[in-house]
C-alpha cells in the first residue's frame, strides 16, 4: 500500500503532465495564430484568449514578431520546466530521495526558471521601449520567478549535500 506522500507525488506527477500539455498547447496556439495574423492583421486583436497585440502588429510586423516570439519562448520554457518536473517526480524515490539524477533535474529546473525570468525581463524592456518611443500601451510579464529560481537552486544544493552524506554513510557501513 502506498503512503500518503507517495499518493501525493503521484497526483503532482499527473498535474505536471497536464501543465506541460497545457503550456505546450498555448505555445502552439500562439504560433498558429501568429501565422494567421501575418495575413490578417485583425487576428492580432485576439491572438490567444484575449491576448491583444494588435497595436504592435499595426505599428511594425517586426516588433510584433519579437513580442509574439518572447511570449512563445516564455511558454515553451515553462512547458520545459513542467516536463522536467515530470522527470523529477518519476525519478524521486521517497525511501531514498537523495540521488544524483534528482539533483541534476533540480538544477536544470532552477536554471530554466532563471531563463523564464530573463525572457520576461527582456520582454518587459522591449515593450517598455516601444511604449516610450511609440506610445504603445505595454502589458508587462511578472518577474517574480527569480525568487523561485533561487529557492529551487538552494534546494538542489541541499539535495546535492544529501547525496554526498548518503554516499559517505554507505561507504562507512
Amino acid at each position: 500500500m502506498k503512503s500518503k506522500a507517495e499518493n501525493f507525488l503521484t497526483v503532482i506527477h499527473i498535474l505536471a503532465w497536464i501543465v506541460f500539455i497545457g503550456l505546450a498547447t498555448i505555445a502552439g496556439a500562439i504560433i498558429i495564430s501568429w501565422f494567421v495574423s501575418i495575413g490578417n492583421a485583425l487576428a492580432a486583436k485576439d491572438l490567444y484568449k484575449g491576448l491583444d497585440l494588435y497595436a504592435y502588429r499595426r505599428h511594425s510586423l517586426l516588433q510584433y514578431t519579437f513580442v509574439v516570439g518572447y511570449k512563445v519562448i516564455w511558454y515553451i520554457i515553462q512547458a520545459y520546466i513542467a516536463f522536467l518536473m515530470t522527470s523529477l517526480l518519476s525519478k524521486l524515490n521517497i525511501a531514498r530521495p537523495f540521488n544524483a539524477d534528482v539533483v541534476k533535474l533540480m538544477q536544470r529546473i532552477s536554471y530554466s526558471i532563471l531563463l523564464v525570468w530573463l525572457v520576461a525581463m527582456a520582454y518587459d524592456i522591449h515593450v517598455g521601449i516601444l511604449e516610450k518611443s511609440y506610445g504603445l500601451v505595454a502589458t508587462y510579464i511578472s518577474g517574480d520567478s527569480i525568487f523561485l529560481a533561487g529557492i529551487v537552486y538552494i534546494l538542489a544544493q541541499m539535495f546535492k549535500r544529501g547525496v554526498e552524506i548518503q554516499s559517505e554513510n554507505e561507504l562507512t557501513v
